[in-house]
């Protein structure tokens, strides 16, 4: 009983610091004379109030991480490199700040979802729903394949068919969505890249996929699609998606020197007041904020350890490689083989249960002696985290479909294969596009 009461505290203590964690983050952006330290500091003192809630083996992961990149550090600084001290406090805490600011979008989009529509059925309804996990995912992540799959399985056991291709549909979306986890760390890593040049190549990469899924299964699964029943796309619910994109591009208008993460962040946010504000009133409105601050924002307690613990893998990383000069054994620089080099270890690391935020933060250090292209670079990671994601056991999604549909991840995983296998081609054609097209 005690124990309960305490964690709890504990619990809502460190949503608190998250989003103080989020406000000083976009203030350091908007007003450059803030510092971004303590935007970290929160974040810091948010996931050692929360680590209790993390299982053994996630603190295992972590702990690996943490020694290797304190090992690096000390390594890095006996050879004579000094690190940026602060950077160890906030290497990723702009990152954490817009996944943070974007978790409060599912209350928005959750309003109104008692209201009843005719469910689809058969091909419609398959096309039907996994556009709208393609389309919601990329803004309001896991939420939308969750909620949808929770309409898709209403009644019945969710198939593994139903599951797999849900999987697909929302894996698309690190590859061109700023709201998605894996486009911030990318720009988070890959500070030069561009996110319009990112989204050039990765916004068919992920329409492609999305065709491959549908035409499969129209001729591959002729009986399960007779029986499928999806979930209902209106035109009434593309209103928050165009919300936030108008939201972005005004934000990015009137704070141009701000960087993207940051519009995201603080778009997410007034989005989110206002639209509760409309749907419930501003007591209403007040109350679901200060529900989510003190019990959803803890929830993302996985995120906020992994990523402050990888910043302090690639802050120990950059330390040494500056101090021993090594660097990935592409002798001819960093082209369009490299890139596909790369893609395959990172996707081939991701099978073996390694996060590719991880992969990202070890292979960012080891190519900056080789001067890589940034928006090429970019492109292989986002590539790589698309993919992996996919085709992990030990993915976010993959496990969630495990823990609340009874589905096992690896089995997931494995239906998932084949389709990573084509579209990992489909991925070597595109980068090896955009060396072209870039000149490199």
């Amino acid at each position: 009983m005690m124990r309960t009461f305490f964690s709890n505290e504990y619990s809502s203590l460190a949503g608190i610091s998250i989003l103080l964690m989020i406000f000083g983050s976009i203030l350091s952006e908007i007003w450059p004379a803030f510092p971004s330290w303590p935007s970290g500091v929160f974040g810091w003192f948010a996931a050692l109030l929360l680590i209790s809630q993390l299982s053994k083996v996630q603190i295992l992961q972590i702990g690996t991480l943490l020694l290797i990149g304190v090992v690096s550090l000390a390594s890095g600084i006996m050879l004579d490199s000094q690190p940026n001290w602060l950077r160890l406090l906030d290497n990723n805490a702009g990152l954490l700040s817009m996944l943070a600011a974007v978790s409060f979008l599912r209350l928005v989009a959750m309003q109104g979802k008692e209201v009843e529509i005719a469910v689809p059925h058969g091909m419609r309804a398959y096309w039907q729903t996994m556009l709208a996990v393609a389309l919601f995912g990329a803004f309001i992540n896991v939420s939308a394949p969750i909620l949808i799959a929770d309409r898709v399985s209403e009644g019945k056991r969710l198939s593994p068919f139903a599951a797999k291709s849900i999987v697909r549909a929302f894996i698309g979306g690190p590859t061109w969505s700023p709201f998605f986890a894996g486009m911030a760390v990318v720009l988070t890593y890959v500070a030069d890249a561009h996110f319009l040049v990112i989204m050039a190549f990765g916004f068919p990469f992920a329409v492609l996929g999305l065709v491959l899924v549908i035409v499969e299964a129209r001729f591959r699964y002729p009986k399960e699609l007779l029986n499928f029943d999806g979930y209902p796309m209106t035109l009434s619910s593309l209103w928050l998606p165009g919300i936030l994109v108008i939201s972005v591009l005004l934000g990015h208008t009137f704070l141009p020197h701000t960087s993207i993460l940051a519009v995201i962040a603080l778009s997410a946010l007034a989005v989110s007041f206002i639209g509760l504000c409309l749907h419930s009133g501003f007591n209403g409105a007040k109350s679901q904020l200060l529900q989510h601050i003190l019990k959803g924002l803890p929830k993302m307690v996985n995120e906020l350890v992994l990523f402050l613990a990888a910043g302090i893998l690639a802050i120990g990383l950059q330390t040494l490689v500056a101090a021993t000069h090594m660097s990935l054994p592409f002798r001819g620089g960093f082209d369009a083989a490299a890139a596909i080099i790369l893609l395959a270890g990172m996707v081939l690391l991701s099978l073996l249960g390694v996060h590719p935020v991880i992969s990202i933060a070890v292979a960012t250090p080891l190519l900056t002696p080789i001067a890589p292209d940034s928006q090429l670079l970019a492109i292989t990671f986002v590539f790589s985290w698309s993919l992996g994601a996919c085709a992990s056991p030990l993915s976010g999604l993959n496990l969630i479909f495990q823990g609340r549909y009874g589905i096992p991840s690896i089995k997931i995983a494995i239906l998932n294969w084949p389709y990573v296998a084509v579209m990992f081609l489909v991925a070597a054609l595109f980068l090896y596009g955009a060396a072209t097209i870039l000149r490199i």
